[in-house]
């Protein structure tokens, strides 16, 4: 009996009838063609690794998108086994999690099952010839959890940054704004002001929120301490900084910081995940690419590149005399 949602509330002869209604009425997801992608995806970048000496660097940059894969497959296989009958308790001991976890888990997982199979846009037609140069990126405020899909940040300045971020990792997860209050212990209205960039919250709400987004609290801790106007100095972690503009900017990928940037592919990975500081040139570009400061980043360098300084030198022994600095 096709019902609409117009009228009075629907009863069911019984609960099991109302569930053998609903589960006719939804049409079934393709889950397993979402697990088969992100395989294939998977398996793709596991042959693209290069464990010898040259390719070092690679592998790290690849580590990193194999981590948002790995996701997306876990995410496939649990929706497979609700979908054979097994339940949350029973999925979330065979992955050693908490039933809770597990949920938080599954609420993004739609998302990315929409994202995984979407078709492949078509290829856009070149400029003609009379605009061979496009204008700048027209930057906007995030609404609702979105962020501008260009790189730039909404608005302008660091508060613009810290909003654009938190906005590409909620539209990325997935998740509801009441999701994500229950889980932080704030409302879900607060939550949205965050977002959408008119609220700064304190770096302990800011940590359970990047936490319950599923990143690492420490790339986002640069640009909220440069929100909230303090010295960025105090964390001198340069490459969790670029990493937390990377997410700022949408995350673009190593072709285009390269066309923006001019440096090799070699030299944007060791920017933001090498053993070594990146040197200030190559930081200085790829901040500008990013649509950052680099009045907020220079400070951070320079304490950085001091610190590394002094533990190069840390092992020379002085031959100054104490006397001669007063």
């Amino acid at each position: 009996m096709k019902q609409t949602r117009v009228g009075r509330k629907r009863v069911y002869c019984s609960a099991k009838c109302g569930t053998r209604y609903r589960r006719h009425a939804r049409p079934a997801a393709d889950n397993t063609a979402f697990a088969e992608a992100a395989l294939d995806d998977l398996l793709d970048l596991i042959d693209r690794f290069d464990l010898g000496d040259g390719g070092t660097e690679q592998s790290l940059g690849l580590i990193l998108e194999c981590e948002k894969v790995w996701k997306d497959l876990k995410s496939a296989v649990v929706l497979q086994s609700r979908d054979s009958r097994m339940k949350m308790p029973e999925i979330a001991d065979k992955l050693h999690m908490s039933p809770s976890a597990l949920s938080r888990m599954l609420e993004g997982a739609p998302g990315r099952r929409e994202r995984r199979l979407a078709p492949v846009p078509p290829q856009q037609q070149p400029r003609s010839a009379r605009h061979p140069v496009p204008g700048p990126p027209r930057a906007r405020r995030p609404m609702g959890g979105t962020g501008d899909m260009d790189g730039a940040a909404p608005g302008h300045g660091p508060s613009a940054t810290f909003a654009s971020a938190l906005s590409h990792l909620h539209r990325w997860s997935g998740a509801t704004h009441k999701a994500l209050g229950d889980e932080v212990g704030v409302d879900p209205s607060y939550i949205s002001r965050v977002i959408s960039g008119e609220r700064i919250p304190s770096w302990e709400v800011t940590r359970k929120l990047v936490r319950a987004l599923e990143a690492d609290p420490e790339e986002i801790l640069p640009l909220w301490r440069a929100a909230r106007g303090y010295d960025t100095t105090g964390a001198a972690d340069v490459q969790a900084a670029l990493r937390g503009l990377h997410t700022a900017a949408g995350q673009p990928d190593t072709k285009v910081l390269k066309a923006k940037t001019g440096l090799s592919d070699e030299q944007i990975i060791h920017a933001f995940t090498g053993p070594t500081l990146p040197d200030w040139e190559t930081t200085e570009r790829i901040v500008n690419a990013l649509h950052g400061s680099c009045d907020q980043i220079l400070p951070l360098w320079s304490a950085a590149h001091a610190a590394a300084f002094a533990n190069t030198s840390s092992g020379t022994t002085c031959t100054i005399s104490a006397g001669a600095f007063g």
